[in-house]
């Protein structure tokens, strides 16, 4: 019997020794389980921090493209604004142009005829000078 005895006290012992270690495992395993809680809530507390600044930054891009496009529609307008006032002055200029290119045309033209009529004048009193030089010259002599 004291073998029978034996191998109880035996398995006995062997039953104390897997239970601690299983209390020991247990132990462990609470510790982890409370480290990997800790990490969890880390995690999280820092997701939804970074969620947080993801929405500023959406807002703030948001923003960012209104302005953008608040001014790509400004200068649309400034640029059709532009365009029709260089296109009236354009105008404006060319008719003074034309004006002043009238103008100088009809000035020349009685420039011209000033010339021919001075030119046609020299030619007659050269002309009469020259068929009555001697009889001109003969009046001056006395």
């Amino acid at each position: 019997m004291e073998n029978g005895n034996t191998d109880i006290r035996v398995q006995l012992a062997t039953i104390k020794q897997e239970i601690e270690n299983v209390n020991g495992i247990q132990g462990r395993l609470d510790t982890a389980i409370d480290k990997l809680t800790d990490v969890s809530t880390s995690i999280k507390s820092m997701l939804a921090v970074h969620e947080e600044k993801i929405q500023r930054q959406e807002q703030v891009d948001d923003i960012i493209f209104n302005k953008l496009k608040e001014r790509a529609d400004e200068i649309d307008i400034v640029y059709r604004d532009l365009h029709k006032e260089i296109s009236s002055v354009e105008k404006r200029l060319l008719i003074e142009i034309k004006s002043l290119k009238n103008d100088i045309n009809g000035r020349v033209g009685v420039l011209e005829k000033w010339r021919w009529l001075i030119i046609g004048g020299s030619i007659v009193i050269g002309w009469v000078l020259s068929k009555n030089f001697l009889h001109i010259m003969s009046m001056l002599s006395n």
